[in-house]
C-alpha cells in the first residue's frame, strides 16, 4: 500500500474516531493493511495448492 493510500485511510480512521492520535490511526491502519494481505496470501496459496490436486 502506498504512502498516499495510507495517509488517506489514516484521515478517514480519525475522521470517523475523533481524537484518536495520528501515530495511533496510522499504526492500526498499517495493521489491518498487513493482515489482510497475509490472509489473501494464504487464501492464494490454498487455490494454488486445490488446483494442484
Amino acid at each position: 500500500m502506498s504512502e498516499e493510500a495510507i495517509e488517506q485511510w489514516t484521515v478517514c480512521l480519525r475522521e470517523t474516531a475523533p481524537g484518536t492520535e495520528e501515530e495511533t490511526a496510522r499504526g492500526f491502519v498499517r495493521e489491518l493493511y498487513d493482515a489482510a494481505r497475509e490472509d489473501r496470501d494464504e487464501e492464494a496459496a490454498q487455490a494454488d495448492f486445490e488446483r494442484e490436486e
